[in-house]
């Protein structure tokens, strides 16, 4: 008997694939999106280095006068400075063979291969982006927790928050269920300073456990004001006052607080999840592309910014 058996020879496989894209197993970029549609993401022309320029404290001359013509300070006024950072590179290469094509013709494809490589290549940027957002500092990429620590200290686009104060973030602990809220509220108040503040936090981002414990702890039906998105039980979103809660894969315990006008993932204008043409390899019958981003987060209010954490 043959070793191909009859039915394999006279029927394809039901090839289960929509639009002849495989299922993808691992990419789930929850904080890329909202990064996107909450305004975290700033393109713009990059020069040497991104500055923020910061206007770090009240007029050291500010006084209330005791009594009539009451001497003034003529010390120069200084409340200016800035913070600078270096933009950071991601690159995701593809690479394949001209026998790649011969055999993946479209009259005979299960899958579009060249379109499945660079779908995987720019979910594979995203992902990536997104992973190395969480700790301090991944090959000059810059994460939460050089902007955001722990103790609120640290040092942050050449500025020492250990030595000035104003750049210390916000930061409280909890224990578990019993307390996260109270320190949600506790991060919350003190990133916005004082009642109606218009610089507040409109995003959290935990780990899933962290999102299930504060879900765990607010009554059915219970919402935070007007809109679209309600609070446990609804699929709309969890919100915490005006903030959307969201977990992410790469999330830890450490629930960061953001806002979009203290931090910002600024990217090259040019050159944001850029795709390349195809180059011919030296001495070999293929090609390689890339997908290639210029980018860095950038920090201009560390004291609106904030972390609840173990």
């Amino acid at each position: 008997m043959p070793t191909i058996g009859q039915m394999v020879s006279v029927s394809y496989n039901a090839v289960l694939a929509d639009q002849r894209k495989p299922a993808n197993q691992w990419a789930e970029s929850a904080l890329m999106r909202a990064f996107e549609s909450g305004g975290f993401i700033k393109r713009m022309d990059f020069g040497p280095q991104i500055e923020a320029p910061l206007d770090y404290q009240r007029n050291p001359g500010s006084v209330i006068t005791t009594v009539d013509l009451q001497p003034l300070s003529n010390t120069k006024t200084e409340t200016i400075t800035s913070a600078l950072y270096t933009p950071a590179e991601v690159v995701i290469p593809i690479t394949y063979s001209d026998m790649d094509e011969v055999q993946n013709p479209t009259s005979n494809q299960k899958v579009a291969k060249a379109a499945a490589l660079i779908t995987n290549a720019l979910d594979s940027h995203d992902d990536l982006v997104e992973q190395y957002l969480f700790p301090a500092s991944t090959n000059g990429f810059l994460g939460f927790l050089t902007h955001i620590t722990l103790a609120g200290t640290g040092s942050s686009g050449g500025i020492s928050a250990t030595t000035d104060a104003f750049w210390r973030n916000q930061q409280a602990t909890y224990i578990d269920d019993t307390d996260i809220e109270a320190a949600f509220t506790t991060v919350y108040n003190s990133c916005m300073k004082g009642s109606g503040s218009k610089t507040q936090p409109t995003l959290m981002v935990s780990d899933s456990p962290t999102h299930a414990t504060f879900v765990g702890t607010q009554q059915a039906l219970q919402r935070w004001g007007a809109g679209d998105k309600l609070n446990a039980g609804f699929s709309g979103g969890i919100k915490f006052m005006n903030a959307d809660y969201i977990f992410s894969q790469y999330g830890g315990t450490s629930v960061q607080f953001l806002n979009p006008k203290s931090f910002q993932l600024c990217v090259s204008k040019g050159h944001f999840r850029e795709l390349n043409e195809q180059i011919p390899l030296e001495n070999a019958t293929g090609y390689t592309r890339r997908v290639y981003s210029a980018l860095q987060t950038v920090v201009s209010n560390r004291s609106r910014l904030g972390v609840a954490h173990l």
